[in-house]
């Protein structure tokens, strides 16, 4: 089974660059937690697109991320619901382009972003129906370039977009018919990258493409074989950066290419193991901007993570409330969390000005990144204002509250 369709069922059962320092803020309107969706940078108007997605209902919503939060449009037009599209920014034309996916039959039509409204598109030609391709724009050569992707086999074709048609391309040579491959542009060489994706086996091969023809690289070093990983290129340090995916078992792990070679980065904070979340390279803000994806036990991923070339974060500040707010030694209190790492483990503990630390318990975030959880208030907790504090371990965000003890 493909590993698309495979998520859905884990989910249901569990141009001028301005250049913008983003505040920081807590987040009001996310997205719902979702994987496969599309998401592209538009440049024309200085914010990230997303658009669909599933957990495992096929959305149609349509997103966009400015830096400080998320705001839902409300186009007159919009595609079908769906997931596993793709979706990427057509410079020449200054529009969003998305080609097809999956809403419980393989979709194959075109539909562009122009920051107001979606338009379907009547093109000549067109790739057959598929979901789980690659795709990119080619800024050297003007045009969109699609790989791969799977309908009832996996697929390899090379297609281009120019504004008008899809052209299917014949190289000489190409890298076999897959799905979920990493495609992206890599500005600094001036060609299409694609790394990975799925038939049998799960392949760890990266590929360039110069318009013509696809040529195989031979790096030093490669991530591990997997599919569906989140790939952008990051302008301001000239590489490409790579975040999990699955293949013999999910990822968290970050990559970047350099044009020659793969390397391993140690980020001291970093999103859980996910695979088809979306990614794309936020040119405004200098920064790669990842949402969602599909994990384990957490199911649908719903945060929002940020990359400066050296670490992960979460671009909100973290909230917590207590309830009640005072109470004796004792007290059972409910304690809510949001703003934290979908799935990961946020620690819980009370800090009293003369005791010291307790610790009170280890929770697990939902896949939106929030919790509620039971807690006892230490017996031999001291009368006055002490803290119950929350620290997440993968992401680093923490947020104290005050707790009065009576």
């Amino acid at each position: 089974m493909s590993a698309l369709l495979a998520a859905a069922t884990v989910a249901g059962t569990i141009a001028a660059v301005v250049r913008v320092t983003p505040a920081v803020a807590t987040a009001l309107t996310p997205p719902s937690a979702r994987d496969f969706m599309g998401m592209a940078y538009d440049a024309a108007r200085n914010q990230v697109v997303l658009f669909g997605g599933g957990d495992p209902r096929n959305f149609a919503d349509t997103w966009t991320w400015d830096g400080v939060d998320w705001t839902q449009r409300t186009p007159a037009h919009s595609p079908s619901g769906r997931r596993g599209m793709g979706m990427t920014y057509d410079a020449a034309r200054a529009q969003v382009v998305m080609f097809g996916g999956y809403n419980g039959g393989f979709l194959a039509d075109t539909w562009t972003w122009d920051g107001t409204d979606w338009t379907q598109r009547t093109p000549a030609h067109s790739p057959p129906a598929r979901y789980g391709m690659g795709m990119t724009y080619d800024a050297a050569r003007g045009q969109v370039v699609l790989f791969g992707g799977f309908t009832d086999v996996f697929l390899s074709g090379t297609w281009t977009w120019d504004g008008t048609d899809w052209t299917e391309r014949t190289p000489a040579h190409s890298p076999s018919a897959r799905e979920g491959p990493g495609l992206i542009y890599d500005a600094a060489l001036s060609l299409v990258v694609l790394f990975g994706g799925r038939a049998f086996p799960i392949y760890s091969d990266t590929w360039t493409w110069d318009g013509t023809d696809w040529a195989q690289r031979t790096p030093a070093h490669a991530p591990s074989g997997r599919e569906y990983m989140g790939m952008a290129y990051d302008a301001a340090r000239a590489e490409v950066v790579l975040f999990g995916g699955i293949g013999e078992r999910l990822r968290a792990n970050t990559w970047t290419w350099d044009g020659t070679d793969w390397t391993h980065r140690t980020a001291a904070h970093a999103p859980t193991r996910r695979f088809g979340m979306g990614m794309t390279y936020d040119a405004a803000r200098s920064q790669v901007v990842l949402f969602g994806g599909i994990t384990g036990p957490a199911g649908s991923l719903g945060d929002t993570w940020t990359w400066d070339g050296t670490d992960w974060a979460i671009p909100f500040r973290a909230s917590l409330t207590v309830t009640p707010e005072s109470g004796p030694p004792g007290t059972l209190a409910m304690v809510h969390g949001s703003g934290f790492g979908g799935g990961e483990e946020v620690v819980l503990i009370f800090i009293d000005s003369v005791t010291g630390i307790t610790k009170l318990r280890i929770v697990k975030a939902l896949g939106t990144g929030s919790f509620t959880k039971r807690v006892i208030i230490p017996l031999n907790a001291t009368v006055g204002t002490q803290h119950v504090r929350a620290r997440a371990r993968g992401s680093g965000q923490s947020r104290r509250k005050d707790f009065t003890v009576t």
